[in-house]
């Protein structure tokens, strides 16, 4: 004796029709909501080129105020270190670096300014960053 199983009839998937009035509104949210996605792109963007700006202007402060700090050394030489470190970083990182410095008979301090690179035109994030180092001293 053979049984054959009868197959149900698969439900049919209902798709659901737009109405009158909901057509188009995904073209609205569209519209609406990618401008503000590209805002807060091109806001994390520039907030990266900022703190990375900052980063190279604080690793020059510190290179700069170091070598000013040496036993021999002067302000000039560090203002030098410094400015060779924002060279070297690379173009466009820190523009227009300002460095400036002194020395003391105990301290040595480079400051350096500038500002980040821009994805908005009117938009010029400034850029200060300054090191402090005791200066080196042989004492008997």
């Amino acid at each position: 004796m053979t049984h054959r199983l009868r197959s149900r009839p698969r439900p049919v998937a209902r798709v659901q029709r737009a109405t009158g009035r909901d057509r188009g509104s995904s073209s609205v949210e569209v519209v609406v909501l990618l401008p503000l996605v590209l805002l807060l792109l091109f806001a994390m963007v520039q907030g990266g080129l900022w703190f990375h700006a900052r980063a190279v202007a604080l690793g020059a402060a510190q290179e700069g105020a170091r070598v000013a700090a040496a036993e021999n050394s002067t302000a000039g030489a560090g203002i030098a270190a410094a400015t060779s470190f924002v060279a070297d970083a690379g173009p466009g990182v820190v523009l227009d670096p300002a460095v400036a410095g002194s020395r003391s008979t105990t301290t040595a301090t480079i400051s350096v300014t500038g500002q980040a690179q821009s994805l908005i035109p009117f938009l010029n994030p400034a850029v200060v960053q300054s090191a402090s180092f005791p200066v080196e001293r042989i004492s008997p």
